[in-house]
């Protein structure tokens, strides 16, 4: 069944494929579109020639791998289509745009958690394949590893076995201001006892990568810290468990990235009242941020970029009057903005290149007097029409969508 179902999804990959390329090269009006596409589909077509990774794709439940395959053999005739769509119509060509870029979404969107997952594996191994690093001294006690010696005040440690506790000479470090903690194995590096870390008085800085953490209750019984990190981490239980909220009153940074259990943000973090810059990029379980966001009066900077099936921005989002950043290219799923964007008048940049579900802006837009710059694709350059008289001193920034891109590096 296994062979049918690669024999099946091989086909009309390579089917979709040969149609874009021929596309591509006699269709003038669809040309950017198709030939991203096209791109697209050549970065991901390795996948389907090297069995491991497309093991990792088949162990997905077969009716997802069925809907992809119905998915591609509607994205070919839809590409079929393009030649009938005449420049008269301008209705059509923006209506066929939006659904070849979505085409292209849902290509990268079906394989993009196995590809960085993929990555992030053969990185670590990489690192686990190297007996020395020049330069280096190593430390090894109790299963991690010591990619340089103990400094006063910056810490790195990477972490080489599957479960592991933190060496209580931490508690001694007074000094320490910046820790690092890497898991080095293929499934993140469970972390037992953070007990040494609540006794650092000067730590501001914690960033962990490619580790399982049970338990944050010693990271918040520290007063100094300013930058939290989380990348490639199971934490969704950890923070979800915490109840005490009058903590981490000094963090002004908090970052999540490629956290793929994190299905959503506890309430807590709204009571972040120095919260400068709030990161959640390529967490793609996430669909909705508490409505409590509002109360981070001193967030400047919200990225969002990739959290593809985050449905909307939460109306008290209009709270937050100091802010001057957001970012939420590649959220494929947000279908609108909330009409209380408006009151944002603060907002000076605005990125949203990849937005394929937005249909359209809320009347409120017309209300960002501050706002200078808008990063888009062509399609929701479209939308921001209508709006250019009201915002006199808005800018209008069309980009390339750099997806291919990042994808080709992936799979590379």
């Amino acid at each position: 069944m296994v062979v049918e179902i690669q024999t099946v999804l091989r086909q009309a990959f390579e089917e979709t494929l040969k149609v874009v390329v021929a596309e591509a090269i006699q269709i003038v009006r669809f040309k950017t579109i198709l030939k991203r596409l096209e791109s697209t589909l050549k970065s991901i077509e390795p996948v389907f020639y090297e069995n491991w990774r497309l093991m990792k794709v088949l162990d997905r439940p077969q009716k997802e791998t069925f809907m992809f395959i119905s998915y591609l053999k509607t994205g070919k005739k839809l590409v079929l289509k393009s030649s009938s769509v005449t420049f008269q119509n301008r209705y059509q060509i923006i209506l066929h745009s939006y659904k070849l870029i979505r085409l292209n979404n849902e290509l990268v969107r079906f394989f993009q958690k196995e590809l960085q997952v993929n990555i992030a594996i053969e990185i670590n191994e990489c690192f686990m394949d190297l007996d020395s690093h020049p330069g280096d001294e190593a430390f090894s006690s109790n299963g991690y590893d010591l990619t340089a010696p103990p400094k006063d005040e910056e810490l790195t440690l990477d972490i080489t076995s599957q479960n592991y506790s933190l060496p209580e000479y931490i508690n001694r470090m007074d000094q320490l201001k910046v820790l690092s903690i890497t898991g080095r194995c293929n499934h993140p590096s469970k972390l037992h006892n953070l007990s040494p870390i609540a006794c650092l008085p000067n730590l501001t800085t914690i960033r962990f990568e490619h580790v399982s953490v049970p338990s944050l209750q010693p990271i918040f019984a520290l007063r100094n810290l300013k930058q939290l990190s989380f990348v490639m981490c199971e934490i969704s239980d950890a923070l979800m468990s915490i109840t005490t909220y009058n903590m981490l009153l000094n963090l002004t940074h908090l970052e999540f990235d490629m956290c793929y259990d994190l299905k959503e943000l506890p309430s807590w973090i709204s009571n972040l009242a120095h919260l400068q810059k709030l990161i959640i990029t390529n967490c793609h379980e996430i669909d909705v941020l508490p409505n409590g966001t509002g109360g981070l009066s001193n967030l400047e900077s919200l990225s969002l970029h990739s959290c593809t099936k985050l449905k909307e921005l939460p109306a008290s989002i209009g709270s937050l009057r100091g802010l001057s950043y957001i970012d939420i290219s590649d959220c494929l799923s947000i279908g609108v903005l909330p009409e209380e964007i408006g009151e944002l008048c603060g907002l000076q940049v605005l990125k949203m290149n990849g937005c394929t579900g937005l249909q359209e802006l809320p009347v409120s837009t017309s209300e960002l007097s501050g706002l200078e710059e808008v990063i888009c694709d062509e399609e929701t350059s479209y939308l921001w029409m209508e709006f250019e008289s009201d915002l006199p001193n808005l800018k209008i920034n069309v980009v390339e969508d750099d997806r291919s891109e990042t994808f080709m590096k992936i799979v590379q």
